[in-house]
């Protein structure tokens, strides 16, 4: 799977709007901020894209791994994947977020 086909699923599952990629695959900031919002994890303190999704995937009980994020402050494909996991939980455990 592709991150944007991932990043899509991330959007639809929370109904809020697509993000749009750049060149590269590299995934906006907006979808994290978004995904934080819907979710309502407190990113006060998060100033990167890897900060932001890190406390997604942490909030969902999860650990942030080291491979989850590259240079130039670019989630992985596993970091999005443990984004989207933590979507899912989030979902499962609390419907009012439906």
């Amino acid at each position: 799977m592709y991150k944007i086909e991932l990043a899509n699923q991330i959007t639809d599952l929370l109904g809020v709007p697509k993000v749009q990629f750049s060149t590269g695959s590299t995934e906006p900031r907006e979808l994290f901020l978004q995904v934080a919002e819907a979710l309502g994890i407190d990113i006060s303190e998060a100033r990167t894209k890897p900060a932001i999704a890190k406390k997604i995937v942490e909030s969902a009980g999860e650990p942030w791994q080291v491979d989850y994020e590259s240079s130039g402050s670019t989630i992985t494909l596993k970091g999005l994947e443990a984004v989207h996991s933590a979507v899912e939980f989030f979902l499962q455990n609390r419907p009012e977020i439906n």
